[in-house]
């Protein structure tokens, strides 16, 4: 479903991928973890066409999506994109933030796009508050909100990039559950995050990565629990591991391991 080869990608004198090889099948759920600073997001805006790469290839669906020439709002409009801040349109009522894309760019009816709207609403558990505005929701609504405006284009494949990292603890589950459900239902996701129970369970392979490169991968339970890499043992500890482990921890180690990485 989607292929990058050699992908490298700076922004100005920071290398912020670096050679990047990877593949996505139809149908998978391939979550990609590492610390602050490793690319993880930029790695999505590549795949998205947000950003340009400055070399390498991406494919989607077998076509070189990189090359001169392409429709890159047709490209969009098959590769679906929730980010970590909602970017719903605080005017608009719910409803019409699902619908409003689907009939400018498609020229749907109304009552056509309201009708899917609803559906995808009912679906994540939002139906009741389709006449409602953004500020009238919690946060892990209106990113169920943002979800399913997403799905409203009928996406190939969902991109998610720290989906939960701004809302509340007691919100984080609301939206996980709806990114399992649509992860079970079929559809190819790649799924950016710091929720390893996710990873866990709704992953079916964990990409570990460290200053723009991919260091290990494999499936979930291997990356996660039998790591390889040391620069993997090292990220899990300080991610995984309950209070006991910070007697081992100084503070110039976790500091150090902080400037290993850069902006995404």
């Amino acid at each position: 479903m989607i292929r990058l080869e050699a992908v490298r990608k700076s922004f100005g004198d920071n290398l912020v991928l670096e050679g990047i090889d990877l593949e996505v099948g139809a149908g998978e759920v391939l979550v990609v973890i590492g610390p602050s600073g490793s690319g993880k997001s930029t790695l999505l805006r590549c795949v998205n066409l947000l950003e340009p790469v400055d070399s390498g290839r991406v494919f989607f669906e077998g076509q070189e999506i990189t090359r001169k020439g392409t429709d890159v709002s047709a490209v969009r409009t098959r590769i679906g994109m929730v980010f970590q801040q909602f970017n719903l349109f605080p005017h608009l009522k719910v409803i019409d933030n699902l619908t409003l894309a689907t009939r400018r760019i498609r020229r749907t009816p109304r009552a056509q796009t309201e009708q899917r709207a609803h559906e995808l609403l009912r679906r994540v558990g939002m139906e009741e508050k389709a006449r409602q505005y953004p500020h009238q929701l919690s946060g892990g609504q209106q990113q169920r909100v943002a979800i399913a405006r997403a799905l409203m284009m009928e996406p190939h494949v969902m991109l998610f990039d720290e989906v939960t990292s701004a809302l509340d603890p007691e919100l984080v589950g609301e939206v996980l559950i709806v990114m399992r459900d649509l992860a079970r239902s079929g559809m190819t996701m790649l799924v950016v995050t710091h929720e390893m129970q996710f990873a866990r369970e709704v992953g079916d392979r964990v990409v570990f990565m460290d200053q723009g490169r991919i260091v290990e991968q494999g499936e979930p339970r291997d990356v996660l629990d039998r790591p390889k890499e040391e620069r993997t043992r090292r990220f899990l500890r300080r991610t995984l591991q309950l209070a006991d482990s910070l007697e081992e921890l100084e503070i110039e180690e976790v500091i150090n391991d902080q400037h290993e990485g850069g902006p995404e």
